[in-house]
């Protein structure tokens, strides 16, 4: 078996009608969840993915999409087909492969990314980065889906140390992806920690000029301004290496909510349809 590790345990050959966040007593709102029109089934197929089983040739592997990322790619809260795997795979008439794990970390992502990489080095590879403050366990005797880690928001404000981990995460695959086209694309709210605008809002003097937007910028700022800023200064240290992600990568913004799905948290088919477009369309500028 190509891949032999990528089993989620608990999750082999299941059915379910609800999963984590979308069931009526997690969900976030019931009225809803209630009202939801749409009959929801999670069907996993024989290594735990929410997916059809994968094919055993390595040449059908290597010209299926592969998509990977966290619950939005799971399509946690919507039916198979309104996920953005499935409308990709519709976009691009091509079969698509769901590697994703509702509540993964970026670190997960990328290592299973990496994994790909080496051993099928598919054409096409689209990554849908989770919550960069996510973290997970680094006992690597336990299982991918017990690895996963709890976080708590109130620690992560002003945390100098998470988006130049993300990156390194984001270069490792950049080097290891030889022939793969990679597409990087991030999940609404990817970097909910790092909100400059609203920061640099309560702090500012009615005289101040408008939040920098680049380093440059922020170090032309008067002496006397800067010295009040130690605080702000870490997070915008954060936020400017968040900034300097988007170059030399082949990349899709942040993802914008246009709907909701049953649980109330993520997004549904009409984000995941624009989503996709926007991956044919990205696909054909360079190609």
């Amino acid at each position: 078996m190509i891949l032999p590790d990528f089993v989620l345990l608990s999750r082999q050959n299941q059915i379910w009608t609800e999963s984590g966040i979308d069931s009526l007593g997690q969900c976030l709102d019931k009225e809803h969840f209630k009202s939801y029109p749409h009959q929801i089934l999670y069907k996993y197929n024989s290594r735990g993915f929410r997916d059809a089983e994968w094919p055993e040739d390595i040449n059908d592997l290597k010209n299926a999409v592969w998509c990977i990322g966290d619950s939005f790619t799971v399509g946690i809260g919507s039916p198979l087909e309104h996920t953005w795997v499935a409308n990709v795979s519709t976009q691009l008439n091509t079969r698509t492969i769901n590697v994703s794990l509702d509540g993964a970390s970026n670190q997960w992502i990328a290592r299973k990314t990496l994994d790909i990489l080496t051993h099928v080095c598919p054409n096409i590879v689209i990554i849908q980065w989770s919550y960069i403050h996510r973290n997970e366990n680094n006992d690597v005797t336990l299982s991918d889906e017990d690895r996963r880690m709890r976080y708590n928001l109130d620690n992560v404000y002003n945390n100098r140390d998470l988006c130049p981990a993300f990156i390194e995460l984001v270069k490792k695959l950049e080097v290891a992806k030889q022939h793969t086209k990679v597409i990087h694309s991030f999940i609404p709210d990817f970097g909910i920690d790092i909100n400059v605008s609203d920061t640099w809002a309560q702090i500012a003097g009615p005289d101040w000029p408008t939040c920098p937007a680049t380093l440059d910028e922020f170090n032309a700022l008067e002496s006397n301004i800067v010295n009040e800023l130690t605080d702000f200064f870490k997070l915008y240290d954060v936020f400017n290496t968040y900034y300097n992600l988007y170059h030399n990568i082949e990349y899709l913004p942040e993802i914008k909510k246009l709907d909701l799905a049953r649980d109330g948290h993520h997004y549904d088919i009409l984000t995941a349809q624009q989503f996709a477009i926007d991956v044919r369309e990205l696909l054909n500028r360079s190609s």
